[in-house]
């Protein structure tokens, strides 16, 4: 399996490398998934999002779309080869896993398009706020070469955090997925 995601990922990058010049990719629709439904209280501290954070992306996709091919792809947390920590910082800008139980990204899946949607669901304990401007500070916004996201936000709800990061040029905003998160959420979420 690990050896099928580095070689679709190796594969995504050279396609991503080629494309540089433009950004001319179909729409796809995301997977059609249940809306969850609005607490019946406000939330609270221990509020929890349910499903895995690829379902939840598709959530959020599902609410906000993207014109372009892309899908959902988990991290694997227990990788801590050079490869597996490379990927870790790559998508969440966290330097390891720790203090997450959880990861996953939605990115396009060929061009140069500035997108990346990541979402992380910290562990038992763990300080949500640090985790969050962990990936707020460590996220590396020009990590596509010849394009940057200079549109960024991280928020979170419970014990989840999402990073959206999308480039001005691209007609799409990070305000946009916050909004849909916060509508997943079925409330306010908070801003880093």
């Amino acid at each position: 399996m690990k050896k099928m995601i580095s070689m679709l990922l190796a594969l995504v990058m050279v396609l991503s490398l080629t494309a540089c010049g433009g950004n001319n990719t179909p729409a796809t629709e995301a997977p059609t998934v249940a809306p969850t439904e609005a607490p019946t209280e406000a939330p609270t501290e221990e509020a929890k999002l349910e499903g895995t954070m690829e379902e939840l992306l598709y959530k959020v996709i599902e609410i906000q779309s993207v014109e372009f091919m892309g899908g959902a792809m988990a991290l694997d947390l227990t990788d801590t080869s050079e490869d597996g920590l490379w990927m870790i910082k790559n998508y969440t800008g966290l330097d390891s896993a720790e203090g997450i139980t959880e990861a996953a990204f939605y990115e396009p899946m060929m061009g140069s398009i500035p997108y990346s949607m990541v979402m992380v669901r910290t562990a038992e304990g763990a300080d949500v706020a640090a985790v969050a401007e962990g990936m707020k500070n460590g996220i590396d916004q020009r990590k596509w070469i010849c394009v940057e996201a200079d549109d960024l936000q991280v928020v979170s709800f419970g014990d989840v955090v999402m990073l959206i990061m999308v480039g001005s040029d691209t007609g799409m905003t990070s305000q946009a997925f916050v909004d849909a998160f916060a509508q997943i959420c079925g409330g306010d979420v908070t801003t880093h």
